[in-house]
């Protein structure tokens, strides 16, 4: 999703892609604030909130099993599809997976190809890869004067492999 400078424009955005009713209501996220603070400050964070995640019955499978990947640790798209019962679906979870809708709290960004590949993220891939850095899985950028998009990290498919759940 691209992030809006207007909060009117933001809201009807997030409208089309949540498919449900926005509630405006501040204090209900003073929590989620709080652990996402603390992320990022790479500490270690339990988000277990109270989610409405709407989607088909194979996504919220997806993103519930998502849920359960320890930080700073990695699954894959066809072990995420094994475990919710279709072990040739990799295809198809990497397309549940691309439509999490609320990054970092379901941690989509620890799932990788098998092969070790980064595979896709629903932002720029610097972006999953900034988390799987924060989250200790690979270095941190080398070049951190580098335009964002072009930055290159400094980890290879067994960093990747190191992590995998086992």
């Amino acid at each position: 999703m691209h992030i809006s400078s207007t909060k009117p424009s933001f809201l009807a955005e997030l409208k089309l892609r949540i498919c449900g009713e926005i509630v405006l209501d501040p204090e209900m996220f003073d929590e989620l604030e709080t652990l996402l603070g603390s992320y990022f400050d790479g500490k270690e964070v339990d988000f277990g909130l109270p989610l409405d995640l709407r989607g088909t019955a194979f996504q919220r499978a997806i993103w519930r099993e998502i849920q359960r990947i320890p930080y700073g640790r990695l699954t894959s798209y066809g072990r995420l599809a094994a475990a919710v019962g279709v072990p040739k679906g990799a295809r198809a979870a990497g397309q549940a997976t691309g439509a999490n809708p609320i990054g970092i709290v379901v941690p989509c960004h620890r799932v990788v190809r098998s092969d070790g590949g980064m595979g896709g993220f629903g932002s720029q891939i610097f972006m999953k890869e900034h988390l799987l850095s924060l989250e200790g899985v690979i270095p941190p950028a080398k070049n951190l004067d580098a335009k964002l998009s072009e930055r290159k990290y400094g980890y290879s498919k067994g960093d990747l492999v190191r992590h995998f759940l086992t």
